[in-house]
């Protein structure tokens, strides 16, 4: 049954003080602005079953706008199962029309996570800034603060890459207060804790535990995952890979980090395998980077060092490019050639 709208014009109401919605949504009628809404918060809360459902609901009802809204998400959700490829979704959602301006912007949005994963960081500096001009023209409410949160995630992600540190960490500080949900907050917090990679052991060690504990609470294994490996990456980068967890290693930056923990654990044969059956699967310049800078750390060897540095540089990360311009320098490399190499 089809409930009526009562708060149509104010989602506030709804979406920013209530915690068990699942019915709720699942009454709202396909063609409102709420449950054009809802979509935003299904997906940002990790209701991912009752997403799909919304999906399907608002892609079959008989407005033009809502159908508008579940095509865009369902790019997204179909490149978050892996269904779609990156390349492939940058291009379908380049020639949907949407006629509402929170759609444009989440358009673009999802684009630039896109570029994210592609690590074609320059591209996202363009992306990000058509988005700032549009989200102005967005009345406040949830929708704009949800959209703006996603914003403020990936540029805090972004300046990380592009080594503009007190950007990112004032992006992160910012979203510990402003974050609409648990999972925005643990991602601030991993990436304010890679900020302190070369810096503050004890710091990073802060902010990724508190990630950890999120993701842990709310039982969301993917993106445990994911931030556990970036700081079994960080304990191995500070020499402690005895301190690394494994909850999985499948994906190519797993198998990466966990050859990088092999290599300073000793076990350099192992590590030589892993990389070698990875060598051929890796996907974009930044995993090269990597790849070549653990090959240089196995080998001892400065040309890898300045193949990961071209790649790194290829990618527009200017962050992790600090790896084997560290290791060059530990090498006695000439501190002009380092210099202009950092540029």
């Amino acid at each position: 049954m089809v409930q009526k709208d009562t708060s149509f014009n104010n989602p506030d109401n709804i979406f920013r003080t209530s915690d068990n919605l699942d019915e709720y949504i699942k009454g709202l009628d396909p063609n409102s602005y709420l449950a054009r809404v809802a979509l935003e918060y299904t997906v940002s809360n990790s209701k991912i079953e009752l997403h799909e459902e919304l999906i399907d609901c608002l892609l079959h009802s008989g407005n033009q706008e809502s159908k508008e809204w579940a095509e865009v998400y369902k790019i997204d959700n179909l490149v978050s199962k892996q269904e779609l490829s990156l390349p492939d979704s940058i291009t379908q959602l380049t020639y949907i029309l949407c006629s509402s301006k929170e759609m444009s912007v989440l358009q673009k949005i999802f684009q630039l996570y896109n570029y994210y994963d592609l690590k074609a960081f320059q591209m996202i500096e363009i992306v990000s800034e058509l988005i700032n001009k549009e989200l102005k023209e967005i009345p406040d409410g949830y929708m704009k603060d949800s959209l703006q949160s996603r914003l403020d995630l990936a540029m805090q992600s972004v300046y990380t890459h592009l080594n503009e540190l007190e950007k990112a960490r004032i992006y992160g500080e910012n979203l510990k207060d402003i974050a609409l949900t648990p999972v925005m907050k643990a991602i601030a917090y991993k990436n304010l804790g890679m900020t302190y990679l070369y810096e503050d052991y004890d710091k990073l060690c802060t902010y990724f535990e508190m990630s950890l504990k999120i993701f842990k609470e709310m039982d969301n294994s993917d993106r445990l995952y994911n931030v556990q490996s970036k700081y079994n990456f960080a304990q191995t980068f500070w020499s402690y890979p005895d301190k690394t967890v494994w909850l999985r290693k499948e994906t190519i930056d797993e198998l990466q980090i966990y050859a990088y923990s092999l290599i300073k654990s000793g076990n350099k044969e192992e590590a030589h395998k892993i990389l070698d059956s990875t060598k051929n699967s890796l996907s974009n310049d930044f995993q090269f980077g990597y790849h070549y800078y653990f090959l240089g750390l196995l080998n001892d060897n400065e040309k890898n060092y300045y193949e990961s540095v071209k790649y790194f540089s290829k990618s527009g990360d200017r962050f992790f490019r600090q790896l084997p311009l560290i290791a060059l320098k530990e090498k006695g490399v000439d501190t002009s050639l380092l210099s202009a190499l950092s540029v």
